[in-house]
């Protein structure tokens, strides 16, 4: 394992359902699962799309991933230059995931957390959230993957991109 990574709280790979987490919506504190093994499965195959574009890139960048009933899966890259784009993204899709009838919506990041980075997908679907910390290593000489793991997060990272899609009723 390489020490320079931040030490996250997680859970062991075959681990069940986390516990749930409290969080506050409206002044109102609700309790959220933040997984399923549906939802574990949905995030599983989208870090396998980013390792895919890991392995023919060399690099991890912003992606969002909306996936469907019948299992499809869109894969969106993130760019954007200000806060006044960042703005209009995070509408965008909230408004496409309501309009297309997204069933999930994740997001794979790069974060700085105590000093380091880490990749962190975080997704969402009506009443769940759940992040998973991804951390790997690629041989920038050979391009290639050497490690890939991926690790449950007790506590879902808070993403703006994915804040409240499916929890607000304007």
């Amino acid at each position: 394992m390489d020490e320079s990574r931040p030490h996250l709280p997680i859970l062991p790979p075959d681990s069940p359902a986390p516990p749930p987490v409290t969080v506050s919506a409206n002044n109102e504190m609700r309790t959220l699962p933040i997984s399923s093994d549906a939802f574990k499965g949905v995030i599983e195959k989208a870090a396998d799309r980013a390792r895919n574009n890991l392995a023919s890139t060399g690099k991890i960048q912003p992606t969002l991933f909306f996936v469907y009933k019948d299992n499809t899966m869109k894969v969106v890259s993130l760019f954007f230059k200000d806060e006044l784009q960042k703005d209009g993204l995070i509408k965008r899709i909230r408004e496409k995931a309501l309009a297309e009838n997204a069933s999930y919506v994740l997001m794979l990041t790069e974060e700085e957390h105590e000093g380091h980075m880490i990749t962190v997908l975080s997704g969402t679907t009506p009443g769940m959230i759940a992040s998973a910390c991804i951390d790997y290593n690629f041989n920038k000489e050979t391009k290639s993957i050497a490690s890939w793991k991926i690790s449950w997060l007790n506590k879902p990272v808070p993403n703006v991109f994915l804040d409240d899609i499916f929890d607000r009723t304007d």
